[in-house]
């Protein structure tokens, strides 16, 4: 069994996580600055101010507006016939086959419907796992970088995104919570004595779909930068903090985070409502200042992903 310990950077972001890309970072800003390569310095210390410019933020286009193209072809459908009688008496057995009445008899069966309903039945069963299960095993993680979203000076982009990526891999190595304590370090939120704090304003999408004896439920929370602790994100969600890069990196002279398409997918057995297991997927981007010679800027995309099994 192994111990789940985490000192600053916990749950999600493991030390050795941190500090390597923060190394790598760090490499990167050195070489841009010239200290890295000394008898270079004023070579490089041109390249990176002249290359310093492609420093923009990529934010997620989940703008899905192509939906709409699908509503204007069901309303002219509808409209067509209206001046037949005939029309008109195939028009009401219709709307008798509809499945809208079966489906609103979805809800007697206990099934949360709306966002704020469907948030609720979450936090209760996600909470249920730090004051009830026995046993927590985290399957695996996958901590991915996302080179779609490092933006460095041009000449360092390559030799980034080859550091940065090597700090981040899977782990397929389960990691086993036995103890009370074990649970509510490392289940999220870590160190916490709760799950989550979510409300349905922190959600863009909940969706709870009935499957037999349990409920599958996804929420997809909205997206953020730097949320105070226990809202937005960090209300279901480890989120890494200011301190976790500075305090690995003191040439930081500047560190934001934006969060997007967090999202958790979890099964809740409808007989008890616990958890019986959920996959964490966190998406983020960081954005970075540093000083070391020059100023230099950066973002970084990474996505962690957490897999748990529970048991009562």
């Amino acid at each position: 069994m192994e111990n789940k310990s985490n000192s600053s950077c916990e749950g999600f972001f493991k030390d050795d996580i941190m500090k390597g890309v923060c190394i790598a970072l760090v490499v990167v800003f050195l070489f841009a600055s010239g200290n890295f390569l000394g008898s270079l310095t004023n070579v490089k210390k041109n390249t990176a101010v002249e290359t310093e410019d492609p420093v923009v933020i990529t934010t997620t286009a989940a703008p899905q507006t192509t939906a709409p193209t699908t509503a204007p072809t069901t309303a002219p459908t509808s409209e067509a016939p209206a001046g037949n009688e005939t029309a008109d008496t195939t028009a009401a057995p219709a709307a008798d086959t509809t499945t809208a009445a079966p489906a609103s008899d979805a809800p007697s069966t206990g099934a949360p419907q709306s966002k704020a309903e469907i948030v609720a039945y979450f936090n209760d069963a996600a909470n249920k796992v730090k004051t009830e299960a026995t046993q927590v095993v985290r399957n695996y993680e996958d901590n991915q970088h996302n080179p779609e979203k490092l933006v460095l000076p041009s000449a360092l982009q390559s030799i980034g995104e080859g550091l940065i990526g090597k700090f981040l891999k899977r782990n397929d190595t389960p990691v086993t919570m036995a103890t009370k304590d074990e649970i509510v370090a490392g289940f999220p939120v870590s160190g916490q004595t709760y799950s989550s704090k979510l409300t349905d304003a922190d959600v863009k999408e909940a969706t709870c779909t009935d499957e037999g004896s349990n409920y599958s439920i996804k929420l997809v929370l909205n997206d953020c930068v730097d949320p105070a602790e226990g809202t937005g994100v960090n209300a279901a969600f480890d989120i890494i903090k200011p301190s976790d890069v500075t305090d690995n990196a003191p040439m930081v002279t500047k560190f934001s985070c934006n969060y997007y398409n967090n999202t958790i997918e979890c099964k809740v057995d409808k007989a008890t409502g616990h958890m019986v297991s959920a996959t964490y997927t966190q998406p983020i981007v960081l954005d970075v200042t540093a000083k070391v010679v020059l100023t230099l800027d950066a973002t970084v995309g990474m996505t962690f992903i957490k897999d748990y099994t529970i048991t009562y």
